[in-house]
């Protein structure tokens, strides 16, 4: 009797680890920029977010409020905004371009330039790379 139950309570076991596994890989994936849904955003920082990445870094993302309806939009790793002593605050006024794509089910902005006042800072090519890897790169 014993036997009978386990085969079944096995391929229940199996079957429900394999429809959870899509969910995992969904959400340690590294978004990929695409060039053909770039938007810009022009609003108000709502949130400065410090996010760990898979890699260790610390991400910075600003929640930004336009029209009533806040985007978070992903810049880029702390460490890279230090090297140019660039900090955003909540209340600043942004103008963020970037690519809008999906992760974990919902849309973000991946950066490719920011605007802050009189001060501009390229994060990404025109091609969506970010610039911040060149330095890694020589």
């Amino acid at each position: 009797m014993r036997r009978k139950l386990l085969v079944p309570m096995l391929l229940l076991a199996l079957v429900s680890v394999a429809s959870a596994a899509p969910e995992q890989k969904n959400s340690g994936e590294v978004p990929k920029y695409d060039t053909a849904r770039e938007v810009t955003i022009k609003g108000t920082v709502d949130e400065v977010k410090e996010v760990p990445n898979p890699k260790g870094q610390i991400g910075i993302y600003l929640m930004v409020k336009s029209g009533g309806v806040i985007t978070e939009v992903r810049l880029c790793p702390n460490s890279f905004l230090k090297e140019f002593a660039v900090v955003f605050n909540k209340g600043d006024e942004v103008k963020v371009t970037g690519s809008k794509v999906r992760v974990d089910d919902k849309e973000v902005v991946l950066a490719r330039e920011i605007e802050a006042g009189n001060n501009k800072m390229t994060l990404r090519d025109k091609e969506g790379v970010p610039v911040w890897t060149w330095l890694t790169k020589g």
